[in-house]
C-alpha cells in the first residue's frame, strides 16, 4: 500500500516493486513492461483453451506539484479524482528525484478568517504543501520540483475489529494482491489455454493503460478486478441508490458507466453466468450491481474495444470512502472475491450465444 504511485506520473520501479516476489515466483514468467501496463504473469494450462486476461490497476489517485514558489512552498493539482474535502491539514509524501520527502498541506488559520470564509471548504487552488524548506533552491536540493508526485500519508491500519482494514490506495492494490495470490495457487492442470495477469497504471486517469497489453495479447475474454463504492453509510440511500455493503460479499458488476467520459461497458452474459455459478458452487458470498448513470468505470471499458475486441466481466471488493486517504474494506469480502476469481479462471467459458 505504501509505494507512491499516482496515475500517469508513475515510475516503473515503484509499480514493479509492489509485486516483485510475484514476478520471480516459480512457474510464473515475467514478461514485458508496457507503457501503461505491466504484463507480469503468464501460465499455460495443461488443457487446450482460449487466452484469458485477469487484470487490476496499481496506480492510485493523488496530486502532482504544479509549481514551487521562491519560499519553497509547493502548489499542486489533482491526479485522477481524489476527494478534495480530505486535504487540509494532512501529512503528505512528496516523491521527487531523490526519493520521498515528508510534507504538510497547509490549513488557513481560523483566527484570520471571516465567518463567510470559515463556512467555505478549502479548495486545491487555495492549498499548498510545506516541506519545511526556505527557498526553491532548498526544495530542488531535496529533488522536489514541478512534476513531483504527492499522496496523503495514510498507512494501512487494522480497526478495532481487525477484519476491517483502512488505508489509502486500497483501490485497487487489494485486488492486485488477490491476483498475485491466485496466480501462485493455480497449477497448469487447473487451466485451459493461457492465463495472463496484467497490472495497469493509468486506470485512475484514463482507463487506457490496459490498451497496449490487450493489443499485444489479443485475449478472447478477460476478468477485471476493482474496488466498488458502497451505499451502507448514512449519507447514501442503500435501498434505492447503491445496495452494496462491506462485509456482504464480493461484487459482480453487471454494467458500468462514466457519463462525463461517455464510456460504458456491460459484462458478457456468458461470463456473468459463469461468475454466478462459481460463486454458488464455492459458497462464496456475493452481491450484484449495475453502475449505470453513475461515475464508475474500470479498464474493462477500454479493453473491450482493444486488440481484436474481447468479452469482459468485472468483479470487485466493496469499499467505503472512495478515493479518500481512509478507504475501508472488510477482509471477508477479500476472501470471497479471491475464491470467485480463482474458480472462474479454472472454468472454460464458451462465449457463443446461439
Amino acid at each position: 500500500m505504501f509505494s507512491v504511485a499516482t496515475s500517469f506520473y508513475q515510475r516503473s520501479a515503484n509499480h514493479v516493486s509492489l509485486f516483485h516476489p510475484f514476478l520471480f515466483a516459480k512457474n510464473i514468467i515475467p514478461d514485458l513492461l508496457l507503457y501503461g501496463g505491466l504484463w507480469s504473469g503468464y501460465k499455460k494450462g495443461a488443457q487446450p483453451g482460449p487466452r484469458v486476461v485477469v487484470s487490476a490497476h496499481m496506480d492510485e489517485v493523488g496530486y502532482v506539484v504544479r509549481a514551487v514558489d521562491s519560499r519553497g512552498f509547493l502548489y499542486f493539482d489533482k491526479v485522477g479524482y481524489p476527494t478534495e474535502a480530505c486535504i487540509p491539514g494532512r501529512r503528505v509524501l512528496v516523491e521527487g528525484d531523490k526519493g520521498v520527502v515528508a510534507g504538510i498541506i497547509g490549513v488557513r488559520s481560523a483566527h484570520l478568517l471571516s465567518a463567510e470564509e470559515l463556512a467555505k471548504p478549502q479548495t486545491i487552488k487555495q492549498s499548498y504543501i510545506d516541506i519545511c524548506v526556505r527557498s526553491r533552491e532548498e526544495a530542488a536540493a531535496l529533488g522536489i520540483r514541478t512534476g513531483a508526485q504527492v499522496v496523503i500519508d495514510s498507512p494501512c491500519q487494522e480497526m478495532s475489529n481487525p477484519d476491517y482494514i483502512s488505508s489509502r490506495a486500497i483501490d485497487c492494490r487489494v485486488l492486485c494482491a488477490i491476483i498475485v495470490e491466485t496466480m501462485l495457487r493455480l497449477k497448469a492442470e487447473d487451466l485451459y489455454g493461457e492465463l495472463c495477469a496484467v497490472f495497469t497504471v493509468l486506470e485512475e486517469s484514463s482507463t487506457s493503460g490496459i490498451i497496449p497489453a490487450i493489443n499485444m495479447l489479443k485475449p478472447e475474454y478477460g476478468l477485471f478486478l476493482d474496488t466498488v463504492p458502497t451505499g451502507d453509510v448514512p449519507d447514501t440511500d442503500f435501498e434505492r441508490d447503491v445496495p452494496i455493503g462491506i462485509g456482504r460479499g464480493a461484487v459482480i458488476i453487471v454494467s458500468q458507466q462514466w457519463q462525463a467520459a461517455s464510456k460504458c461497458v456491460a459484462s458478457h452474459p456468458k461470463l456473468l453466468t459463469a461468475l454466478r455459478n462459481v460463486a454458488e458452487n464455492t459458497k462464496a458470498q456475493y452481491q450484484e450491481f449495475a453502475f449505470n448513470c453513475a461515475g464508475f468505470l474500470t479498464d474493462a471499458a477500454s479493453a473491450t474495444n482493444s486488440g481484436y475486441g474481447m468479452a469482459v466481466a468485472t468483479v470487485g471488493v466493496p469499499r467505503r470512502f472512495s478515493h479518500s486517504p481512509v478507504e475501508l474494506i472488510h477482509m471477508d469480502d477479500v476472501v470471497n472475491c479471491q475464491k470467485i476469481v480463482q474458480e472462474f479462471l479454472k472454468t472454460k467459458v464458451d462465449l457463443r450465444m446461439f
